[in-house]
């Protein structure tokens, strides 16, 4: 099972709309919050970057690797579980390689929450054995019992904060964070900053990056590296 570290650019579809239908709200910060509830609707269902991986150059469509170059073939499913003692607002997601029985590549907990501030945070989570959950998130109850023992979190300091983004045409919602602010030490033992961002565009399709940098400049992984994922949401 090929397992991949996190970085994120997202948009969502139809259902994006709920978000972009009266869900953004002022803040006591400079910014525009989205309501937790909504970011969780608009992302959840089925994805695939299927076209993007088909009209890549043939260079790109190598084993992935940290120094190279390359983009390979995603199936994503982002799925609103209940998980109380996670969040109240909380996505699994489970990604597979090459298609949606391809062999699993990426488990992940994303809990959204709103801050003292009033801003729209989201906590993200790996499994630290992803193993009990892969293909359940249909099953009711599933996820009811998961406690956060079960989960390696990233931390208050890398909490990615989701505003709309003033620079999209598209007038979309963007959720990042950066490595002057994300600083953690993974599972290896190494210690690297974490830059990340999620952009939920209004035509229903979903871009995802994030990378990982050792404190001596070079990279600890980079997901994709070349450009974001740009997911496509699936009927």
């Amino acid at each position: 099972m090929r397992k991949f570290p996190m970085v994120i650019v997202v948009t969502a579809s139809a259902a994006a709309a709920v978000v972009f239908a009266g869900c953004v709200t002022r803040t006591t910060t400079s910014e525009s919050s989205i309501a937790p509830a909504a970011l969780v609707t608009a992302l959840g269902g089925a994805y695939t970057n299927a076209a993007q991986y088909q009209a890549a150059p043939a260079a790109l469509k190598v084993a992935p690797s940290v120094a190279g170059e390359w983009l390979d073939s995603q199936h994503a499913q982002f799925v609103r579980v209940d998980a109380p003692k996670i969040g109240s607002h909380v996505l699994y997601l489970e990604w597979r390689s090459g298609s949606k029985t391809g062999p699993v590549s990426r488990q992940r907990i994303w809990s959204f929450r709103t801050d003292a501030s009033g801003a729209t945070r989201m906590d993200f989570f790996a499994f630290v054995d992803g193993a009990p959950w892969v293909g359940q998130a249909a099953t009711p109850n599933a996820f009811q019992n998961l406690t956060l023992d079960k989960l390696r979190g990233y931390g208050d300091t890398c909490a990615l904060m989701f505003v709309p983004d003033a620079k999209s045409k598209d007038k979309g919602i963007v959720g990042s964070i950066s490595g002057k602010e994300c600083s953690i030490t993974a599972a290896s033992g190494r210690r690297m900053a974490i830059d990340a961002r999620i952009d939920l565009l209004p035509d229903g399709s979903v871009q995802y990056r994030e990378s990982g940098q050792l404190e001596d400049g070079r990279f600890a992984f980079r997901v994709p590296p070349t450009e974001p994922y740009r997911f496509v949401r699936m009927p």
